[in-house]
């Protein structure tokens, strides 16, 4: 079953990417600090969802988001932060397909607590069993 669009309703067994654009968010043991899950003002946040992507297109997809926050605050592509659905659900959160021209796996992260104590506890449990994964290095080669 579709929503309309042709894109299946979010599973709590699929896993969302958020893209690491801010590199003091990873630790140098390359674990993720909660800055990474910190909800906007909105209350929407942004992850994209890995559907039927190869890695390759996600890390395009990952280009694109960090290239359009470099259009309004410095940003590089560091990385990404993969999760599950049901670990988010686990934690009183909602996960929504919010699909995007540029971005068809565009998902929202939203249930947030309106306190940013509550906000900040919840984001340190996500960085805490979220799985980074830094962006592979390209042209490089082992011979």
């Amino acid at each position: 079953m579709t929503n309309g669009s042709g894109i299946p309703p979010l599973s709590a067994g699929e896993k969302l990417a958020r893209f690491i654009t801010v590199e003091r968010w990873v630790r140098a043991d390359q674990t993720l600090r909660q800055d990474a899950f910190i909800p906007p003002k909105d209350l929407n946040f942004s992850v994209t969802r890995h559907l039927n992507s190869s890695e390759g297109q996600l890390w395009k997809i990952g280009q694109k988001v960090a290239d359009a926050i470099a259009a309004k605050r410095n940003a590089s592509l560091y990385g990404r932060a993969d999760i599950t659905v049901g670990r988010v659900l686990g934690l009183h959160l909602k996960t929504t397909a919010a699909p995007l021209h540029e971005n068809p796996g565009h998902a929202q992260i939203t249930g947030w607590p309106p306190d940013k104590p509550a906000q900040k506890s919840i984001a340190q449990q996500l960085a805490a069993i979220a799985r980074y994964i830094p962006l592979p290095i390209v042209g490089h080669s082992d011979g």
